[in-house]
């Protein structure tokens, strides 16, 4: 007779897991952001704790000329520095208390609600998604402030509020600032050739141009100079008016300068660390440079998942890591995302920011 095996029953997965919240953040798009998305690169996850990378500076030397029968000339290679930067931690967190799931939500219908139950996990679906798309905003802000200043500064923040100094710095040397000898509002602006002369800034720098992106003041300053409007790519006119196309999130395209490059005007604020309300680009702020320029690298994120005697630390090379825990003293439950992101450029003259008004 044969011998035979009860069957094994498979355990219920805990939505609440790690492991199952990754499995479903790995599903979920993350949140498109015009300027982060166009210069910078997804460098991946790195397993060490620190970011290595090699930082240069663009030039372009000449061949040396020599005597015939004299043999060459060392020439020497482009030189360039090993520097190491600390990613830094983001780490929102959501609070669930008991009022939170027995009272109705936002939204939700007047009769018929939600059991508790239910409402604790559409709040954690909910938490995800709003902590995910303000970790995209903070990298967001990291790769502006490489890209107008050449440099990344930090806050930390402690359960006592704002470290008062910065404690992660990386300083790109960035240099390549341009400002016209007339301001673009000014009469007698040469908006052609003061865009020319940032071209080939970039390309000296050995970098490329694909993109220009704008404050809305300066693209104003520049569609109403009849000067420039006179040499100006037609792809876009029709029937004399030009075509400006809005692509939502405060993004316009306006179209071709005479070197083939496209244009777009970039509005919308962001609240800043301080509680101040800044735009994305400064007015009179103009950017010039390639797509994926900089690179956006993620480190390990580090986290304690079980109390008492059991826990111990737990090491996801993930670019965003979710965890639940309980809050004794409050009586709460909290719903924490984590990512470890820095921003380096590949070659920190790749690309000119121009104060132009």
């Amino acid at each position: 007779m044969a011998n035979t095996k009860e069957g094994v029953k498979p355990m219920p997965m805990d939505i609440y897991s790690t492991r199952a919240q990754l499995a479903a953040i790995e599903l979920m798009p993350r949140e498109y952001s015009f300027l982060f998305d166009t210069f910078c690169a997804d460098a991946g996850v790195s397993e060490e704790e620190k970011a290595i990378y090699d930082f240069r500076k663009g030039h372009r030397r000449m061949a040396p000329i020599v005597h015939p029968g004299t043999g060459g000339v060392v020439m020497a290679r482009p030189s360039y520095e090993t520097r190491e930067i600390g990613f830094c931690t983001i780490a929102p967190e959501r609070i669930v208390t008991k009022p939170d799931i027995e009272t109705r939500s936002f939204g939700e219908q007047v009769f018929g609600a939600m059991t508790p139950e239910q409402r604790a996990k559409k709040m954690m679906a909910q938490d995800l998604m709003d902590m995910r798309a303000a970790i995209q905003r903070r990298r967001c802000w990291m790769a502006r402030q490489v890209l107008l200043e050449g440099k990344l500064s930090v806050f930390r923040y402690t359960n006592e509020g704002r470290d008062k100094e910065t404690t992660l710095v990386a300083d790109y040397s960035f240099t390549q600032n341009f400002t016209p000898d007339t301001p673009w509002g000014g009469v007698g602006a040469k908006i052609n050739y003061d865009m020319q002369t940032i071209y080939d800034m970039v390309y000296e720098g050995l970098g490329i141009v694909d993109k220009i992106v704008m404050a809305p003041d300066v693209a104003e300053a520049m569609m109403t100079n009849s000067d420039y409007i006179k040499l100006f790519d037609g792809r876009n006119i029709d029937m004399g008016a030009i075509n400006t196309k809005y692509r939502g999130q405060g993004v316009r395209f306006i179209g071709w300068n005479s070197d083939g490059v496209e244009m777009y005007s970039l509005s919308g604020k962001f609240e800043d660390d301080d509680g101040t309300t800044k735009p994305i680009l400064p007015s009179g702020t103009l950017i010039a440079g390639g797509t994926g320029m900089l690179k956006c690298l993620h480190g390990p994120v580090t986290q304690v998942e079980e109390p008492g005697m059991t826990a111990k630390h737990k090491t996801y090379i993930k670019k965003e890591v979710p965890l639940r825990y309980a809050s004794v003293n409050d009586n709460a439950v909290k719903n924490r995302l984590t990512s470890c992101p820095t921003i380096m450029p590949f070659n920190v003259d790749a690309w000119v920011v121009a104060h132009v008004l």
